[in-house]
């Protein structure tokens, strides 16, 4: 195991409904345009595998539950991440994702990941889920990821989804800024945070955060790493080389391309060998590594 890839979108759900498959290819046609990104799409967990295998990368899936309160007809996507985990348990870590907003259900869901298939984080979009983590309404799901070990990974800053689109495809930024986690960070100090990608443009205030907050750890995925801001990359290299881990966004980002835009980056080897590998098994301090070895 070379690395650890934190951000890894799964593959196409064969469960989805139509209008749900369409929407998807609608949002991945806006996300190959604003990463002007030419790579073919892979469609199956074995191709996804085959990638990963060839740079002995192990990585975190991460499914996205927007389904709302009263959905009962949406197929749970922690199901599918359960099952490309059980097809090759060696390759994937399982995050599975709950709505805030669907309450003591959403509990249920988190408690249902984490004892059915060894969820080991929870992945969060404020932006498509429409929350502010502050807020005194989701405490009891932030006390109960507390209790039961698990990471939060959450996404912060500019959203890709949507952009270019009149009016966003209704997407609401003020929810990605990364300082509503502060406060939950500081309610909740054994719950570890990954606040993943630069979370331009409050990068500041993400940094902040890292220097702050022991329990709260940034991923750099979903940006070319030409295009880091430079008080980032210098972060990196000094107080963030404990805090920051690799994530590529595969496959909004290809994975090839991220690895590759990485290597010009002046980032010392020994602070390379953290971010790529040490600090996920660090942060993430639940998983048996002995697994992937």
């Amino acid at each position: 195991m070379k690395a650890v890839d934190v951000h890894v979108h799964p593959p196409p759900n064969p469960a989805l409904r139509p209008s749900a498959v369409a929407d998807n290819a609608d949002q991945t046609r806006q996300m190959r345009q604003y990463f002007r990104r030419s790579e073919p799409d892979l469609e199956t967990p074995e191709q996804y595998v085959e990638l990963y295998e060839k740079h002995d990368i192990v990585g975190v899936l991460l499914p996205s539950d927007t389904r709302q309160p009263g959905d009962t007809e949406s197929p749970d996507p922690n199901d599918w991440v359960a099952e490309i985990v059980r097809r090759a348990p060696t390759r994937w870590i399982p995050f599975c994702s709950v709505n805030p907003n669907r309450g003591e259900q959403a509990i249920r869901d988190l408690e249902r990941a984490a004892g059915e298939f060894d969820a080991k984080g929870i992945k969060l979009l404020p932006t498509g889920m429409n929350f502010f983590a502050n807020e005194s309404q989701y405490y009891p799901l932030w006390d109960r990821a507390q209790e039961l070990g698990l990471t939060i990974l959450t996404h912060s800053g500019h959203n890709g989804v949507g952009s270019g689109l009149p009016g966003g495809g209704g997407r609401k930024q003020w929810y990605s800024n990364p300082i509503w986690w502060d406060d939950v960070a500081a309610d909740f100090p054994e719950l570890k945070i990954i606040l993943a990608h630069p979370a331009w443009p409050w990068v500041e205030e993400q940094i902040s955060m890292l220097v702050h907050k022991a329990n709260v750890f940034m991923d750099i995925s979903g940006w070319s790493p030409w295009y880091f801001p430079q008080e980032l990359i210098r972060e990196m290299q000094t107080r963030l080389q404990n805090k920051v881990l690799f994530g590529s966004d595969f496959q909004a980002l290809h994975l090839e391309r991220w690895l590759r835009d990485f290597q010009d980056l002046d980032i010392s080897d020994e602070v390379r060998g953290k971010i790529f590998l040490e600090n996920a098994r660090r942060v993430l301090s639940t998983v048996d590594w002995s697994r992937y070895e």
